[in-house]
């Protein structure tokens, strides 16, 4: 960042535990400074070893990112899905917007779709309903597909089962996180999931 730049907007917000580098990059762009991608640029990150750790990282990463809604948004119902994926990240479209007496922001994810799916193929068991059950628990099988596609590797099945289970629990821990973090600002808060590319 240029010096005059953030001379302008001032320093890190120190309330951000979790996104203090897009929370300064909002500021720096609505002070009317151009922001560039810089695709050689490299950025080193610590994921803890320990799972314990590792899943108390993830849930602190959701439980601190409704700040950053709130501070950057009006208050109203957003709900956003998947749009595109690229080298430098995902992309979200917005599907829905409007202003409301409080803030709700979901984001749309095979991940929130295969619990939703879930949801719903054991509630239709429950009530006795076999066929919709039936249904509703193959498109959860069809969308766990998807969501763990690029986890799986069958030339390697311990190693596949790893990576399933690390990036289940993260986003598990994301998604808690980001909801009681909401919670804790009165909002609505379903985060976007961890996602990649290889």
């Amino acid at each position: 960042f240029r010096h005059e730049a953030l001379k302008q907007v001032g320093a890190y917000d120190e309330k951000c535990n979790s996104g203090e580098d897009q929370d300064i990059c909002f500021r720096i762009a609505n002070a009317g400074w151009e922001l560039y991608f810089e695709p050689k640029a490299a950025v080193r990150h610590k994921n803890r070893m320990a799972l314990r750790a590792f899943i108390r990282q993830w849930f602190n990463y959701g439980f601190h990112h409704p700040y950053l809604f709130i501070k950057h948004n009006y208050k109203g119902l957003r709900i956003y899905r998947t749009s595109a994926r690229r080298e430098e990240g995902v992309l979200y479209r917005n599907l829905f917007s409007m202003r409301f007496p409080f803030s709700m922001l979901v984001f749309l994810t095979p991940f929130l779709a295969m619990h939703l799916l879930l949801i719903l193929a054991v509630l239709f068991a429950a009530i006795g309903l076999n066929i919709p059950a039936i249904v509703f628990g193959a498109l959860t099988v069809a969308v766990a597909l998807f969501y763990f596609r690029l986890d799986m590797n069958w030339r390697s099945p311990w190693q596949t089962l790893v990576f399933v289970f690390l990036r289940y629990i993260a986003n598990l821990a994301l998604i808690a996180g980001g909801f009681l973090g909401g919670a804790k600002l009165k909002m609505l808060y379903i985060g976007a999931t961890f996602d990649y590319r290889r």
